[in-house]
């Protein structure tokens, strides 16, 4: 163990102090209205949820705060009065939904203490109204952007959501069997990869409020296909859900939006009739164990041809299902997204079992060089609807987030220009958080690099005009940090032409450049190139208190939105692939380059770092190589292609960034790749050039990665160490690919700004 000097010694304390001011901040989760039909028109009602991590207790607490803003009708001015409740309420849950007359909230908790048991508990604005418990019914429920939330049905009585399913299984030695399947209990099964492990089975649940019971939609054909992103139909009467095709073996799913899926349409109606009836049969014969029935199930897309569809959301007048996806075959696991509707008609579907006839296309894909650049958003909002015809949505466009109106009839999509409240020309990142039809209002979240995410609330008749109803409150010295420092975006002429066909078309990438104010000239800083992953993913303007803590260590900060990432265009997605290793790492070399003679001559070019996870730490071990580069930190690295393709959990990754191609789309990659195929994965990978890496490296790895696993890192680790590198590894426990456990988050960093200190200072 290294001894540390009184010196390093204070740094660190002064360090973690810095850390800790950081992380009393608190981030927006999320911000919904809670008015109902007989609120008072000039009174709106909100809720604001913050997530805090409690350093003590090593967790992350939740809070909810109320907002009521009071429009005076009588004065010319139209002012408004925002009354926060004086206490933030913790919650002992993050799971909360609210319904869609906004007159009762149901909260979710599992028991810790009792396997598979939940409480589902009812108030409305006084009391409580009932709590149901759901024990052995179902596993993990998933409640995310990716399986979606809770969903009401239009009458209030019932509440559709996802969760993962028990297996009727049991071993041989059991007693009372009863109907389980015996022999089967520690049979292997597919889960959905890095979050989701074990998940196997996600299938829909109904809260039936007025019975107090939890049961599942059964039986579900959870052996083809897995459930998520469930809705009611308006008439309440069925469920369309997103589901995904998952053939010989299911592959990661979070942050895939390729997999193959289509939409579905399921009739509750008679589903509840048939379950009614066998209730009722189970009194005269209890041996009637199981719903047999089967369910009315109908493929909304039969000819979505090996598409994947997600996020859909009905019209106000029920005459359309709009929603987002690709209709073919997609292998970038994120890419520019379509639009699309279908016209609605219950009674064809329900009665007739036929899917509907029209599917039309409103939105297609956009390039580069389009004025939008197209669709990059994980999800359309619970409800999107601000008139009859326009939605709302917010989506990654270049380097920040912005929110765009979408009229489906006229086919107008407009960027919303947000009006200024500071300033200066700082960028800022808009993201929509929920809409009110009635009001035409919607709230907002605006954050920027200097600054934390600010809530508003947004008259969309008046001109945008917006009303704060929340804004953090850092320390002194967090504000002293907030200023010190400036956000600025560049675009950047590429070096090495995109080959074709793109190499006209895409002859640019952006960077965001940080400035920090006390790099002069008589006095230059260091600079980090802070990398993101994916690589198809996004680094945007919006505030990251991981990014402002090294800052405030004394370093300005290059952000590269290389070529292959989202929001700049499908074809700026797609012209990467095949050329990992290569375009996206020229592009990083060209950005520190541009940095250094366009935009910033204070920087010191002796004290030149670069940090990044995931694919960003595959582009940080490749710029190890390079002489300007002085120390590398990798979060989660991919090293080396072809050990990872029979590990990952999303093999498909390796063979197609790696340049290998399907050439039949209905088609998966094969388990184990070919000598020819390891041969060019190993060629784009860090290790190839393992002789050429001479500096100190950094890796921080979680030991419950599926995605990148640990083994990545190790190896480059164990690499450096026989060729005598500096290196040093931290190994966080219970911790997946994003490295955000508790743990990891409160040590990982300040483990970088001592590495940061001793090796670029």
């Amino acid at each position: 163990m290294e001894c540390l000097s009184e010196q390093e010694i204070k740094y660190r304390e002064e360090t973690t102090k810095v850390y800790k001011e950081l992380l009393s901040i608190p981030t927006v989760n999320n911000a919904f209205f809670t008015n109902n039909d007989q609120s008072d028109e000039n009174q709106i009602s909100a809720s604001i949820i913050v997530s805090q991590i409690d350093i003590t207790n090593k967790k992350s607490k939740f809070y909810m705060s109320q907002k009521t803003i009071l429009n005076d009708s009588s004065s010319s001015s139209k002012k408004s009065v925002v009354i926060s409740s004086p206490i933030q309420q913790e919650l002992a849950t993050s799971i909360i939904s609210v319904s869609p007359s906004h007159k009762k909230v149901l909260t979710i908790k599992e028991n810790p203490s009792t396997e598979f048991e939940f409480s589902f508990d009812i108030t409305d604005g006084s009391h409580l109204i009932t709590s149901i418990t759901s024990k052995d019914i179902h596993k993990k429920i998933l409640n995310d952007e990716w399986f979606g939330s809770f969903s009401w049905s239009p009458c209030e009585k019932y509440v559709a959501f996802i969760a993962d399913s028990k297996l009727n299984v049991t071993g041989f030695f059991d007693k009372e069997p009863k109907d389980k399947v015996i022999g089967d209990q520690f049979v292997f099964r597919d889960d959905w990869g890095e979050t989701y492990s074990p998940v196997a089975n996600p299938s829909i649940f109904i809260l039936d409020i007025e019975k107090e019971a939890v049961f599942p939609v059964e039986p579900f054909p959870s052996n083809k296909i897995s459930a998520g992103q469930v809705i009611w139909t308006p008439n309440g009467e069925g469920l369309v859900y997103v589901g995904w095709n998952f053939g010989k073996r299911k592959l990661g799913i979070r942050a895939c939006f390729n997999r193959t899926s289509s939409l579905y349409h399921l009739n509750f109606k008679e589903f509840l009739n048939a379950r009614n009836q066998w209730k009722e049969n189970q009194k005269s014969d209890p041996k009637q164990t199981k719903l047999t029935t089967p369910l009315q199930i109908v493929n909304l897309i039969p000819n979505g041809n090996n598409g994947c569809y997600r996020s859909p959301r009905f019209t106000p007048d029920s005459s359309r299902l709009i929603f987002l996806g690709f209709n073919e075959r997609i292998y970038a696991h994120d890419t520019c997204s379509k639009i699309f509707s279908l016209n609605w008609s219950s009674n064809n579907i329900q009665e007739q079992q036929q899917p509907p006839q029209s599917f039309e296309t409103l939105l297609d894909y956009k390039n580069f060089n389009d004025s939008f650049p197209g669709v990059f958003c994980q999800s359309l909002p619970e409800r999107p609807f601000i008139d009859e015809k326009t939605f709302l949505f917010s989506t990654t466009i270049r380097s920040t987030e912005m929110i765009v109106s979408f009229n489906y009839e006229s086919k107008e999509l407009k960027i919303i220009k947000i009006p200024s409240t500071t300033d200066g020309d700082e960028p800022k990142l808009y993201t929509l958080y929920d809409i009110d039809f009635k009001s035409k209002k919607y709230l907002m979240g605006e954050s920027s690099v200097n600054q934390p995410t600010k809530v508003y609330l947004v008259d969309y008749l008046g001109n945008q005009e917006k009303q704060l109803i929340y804004s953090p409150k850092p320390s002194e010295q967090c504000s002293s940090i907030f200023k010190s420092f400036s956000a600025t975006i560049h675009s950047v002429p590429v070096s090495k032409p995109t080959p074709q066909p793109y190499t006209e078309s895409i002859k640019s990438f952006e960077l965001i450049y940080l400035k920090n104010k006390n790099s002069t000239q008589s006095s230059p800083l260091g600079c980090l190139v802070f990398i993101h992953g994916g690589p198809h993913s996004n680094l945007d303007v919006g505030y990251v208190s991981t990014i402002t803590y090294l800052l405030s260590l004394g370093y300005n900060i290059i952000i590269p939105n290389y070529r292959g990432s989202t929001g700049f265009g499908k074809d700026f997605v797609d012209c990467l692939p095949g050329y990992i290793g290569d375009l996206d790492v020229d592009d990083c070399v060209q950005a520190i380059n541009y940095t250094l003679d366009k935009i910033d001559s204070t920087i010191d070019r002796n004290k030149i770092g670069v940090i990044g996870g995931s694919h960003g730490g595959f582009l940080s071990a490749h710029l190890s190589r390079f002489p300007i580069v002085k120390t590398s930190i990798m979060r989660n690295p991919v090293i080396d292609i072809p050990s990872m393709s029979t590990l990952s959990d999303i093999p498909d990754w390796c063979f197609f960034e790696a340049g290998i191609n399907l050439s039949d789309p209905t088609s998966q990659y094969h388990t184990l790749p070919s000598m020819e195929e390891i041969e060019k994965m190993r060629k784009c990978s860090p290790s190839f050039h393992i002789e050429n890496i001479k500096i100190p490296s950094l890796l921080a790895l979680g030991d419950s990665d599926l995605r990148v696993p640990p083994s990545q890192g190790l190896l480059y680790y164990r690499m450096l160490r026989e060729r005598d590198v500096p290196t040093k590894c931290l190994m966080y426990p219970k911790t997946g690919h994003s490295l955000d456990s508790i743990d990891a988050r409160l040590d990982q960093w300040v483990n970088i700004s001592l590495w940061l200190k001793k090796y670029l200072n």
